[in-house]
């Protein structure tokens, strides 16, 4: 289940989801994939027409061989036949597959399906790419050739939203991670300099009035506030901030009336990097 989440998606950013499992990446990305309806809000698109490529996390071994499937798909994208064709013989030999082209995929190891899935969601260099897990099952050079063909496709204009756990994927091609814990947002960060090892600070306090709240989330060095999930029954809000503006942050939370809960120094993809641990779980929301 997800809650209050609000995002906007731009032609030529790529937007990470990072969370433990659980979190609602999967519920997220299934529902921009049409995948899944929503029980409340909206969802815009400013582009009625816009080309949508996705790549679940669990891709089956077929009896079809890859050639053969990919073709299919081709087909139903409406590509011509001979551009079908080009494409994915291009790609199949970018991703060192061509040799197995003809075999049937219920033979493929977990890697080479992984290979087939992403092929098939980039076909059509679509306009909006959405990826679960791109990089599971991917050896190395795999790993390095999805991100080079990623990074092309966000140059041609393609925005691209992904859920994740490696953070070299982030460092080469985000513009945006969302942190998200039992559906929620607890955490946005934004630009490449704010992904970077700069010093900050995540705070996390309670009983601060809506007023208070506009005042802090003002002050110079403050890069984001939001609701976070509550601690002990309580709601909390949570912000970060620069370093050297943590401690003026503190003073006006308290001379506002509220409660400092937790106060924890951060780093960049560094200080992420527990939220990127597949094998850490917390909580009951849907992956």
């Amino acid at each position: 289940m997800l809650n209050e989440i609000s995002m906007t998606v731009r032609p030529g950013a790529a937007t990470a989801l990072i969370g433990r499992n659980g979190s609602g990446k999967s519920t997220l990305l299934s529902i921009l994939a049409g995948l899944l309806k929503l029980s409340s809000g909206e969802l815009k698109w400013h582009n009625q027409g816009i080309t949508a490529g996705y790549a679940p996390e669990a891709f089956p071994g077929l009896k079809l061989a890859a050639e053969e499937y990919l073709h299919a798909m081709g087909r139903i994208a409406g590509l011509p036949e001979r551009e079908a064709r080009s494409r994915v013989s291009s790609l199949l030999q970018r991703f060192g597959l061509d040799a197995f082209r003809s075999r049937p995929m219920e033979g493929y190891s977990k890697g080479m399906l992984q290979k087939v899935n992403l092929i098939q969601s980039v076909l059509i260099r679509p306009q909006l790419l959405l990826l679960d897990e791109p990089m599971s099952g991917l050896d190395l050079p795999a790993q390095d050739t999805l991100i080079a063909l990623l990074q092309e496709l966000k140059q041609e204009g393609t925005a691209l939203i992904f859920s994740v756990h490696e953070p070299q994927i982030i460092e080469a091609l985000g513009d945006e991670v969302i942190v998200l814990q039992e559906g929620q947002v607890i955490r946005t960060i934004r630009g490449p300099e704010h992904l970077r090892s700069a010093p900050a600070m995540n705070i996390i306090c309670t009983g601060l009035p809506e007023a208070a709240q506009q005042a802090v989330k003002s002050l110079s060095g403050v890069y984001e506030m939001q609701p976070v999930p509550e601690r002990s029954g309580t709601a909390c809000i949570g912000l970060t901030a620069d370093q050297k503006m943590s401690d003026i942050c503190l003073q006006q939370i308290l001379s506002a009336g509220g409660s400092v809960v937790e106060v924890k120094p951060l780093g960049g993809l560094s200080d992420l990097a527990e939220w990127m641990d597949p094998k850490k779980q917390i909580g009951s929301g849907s992956r």
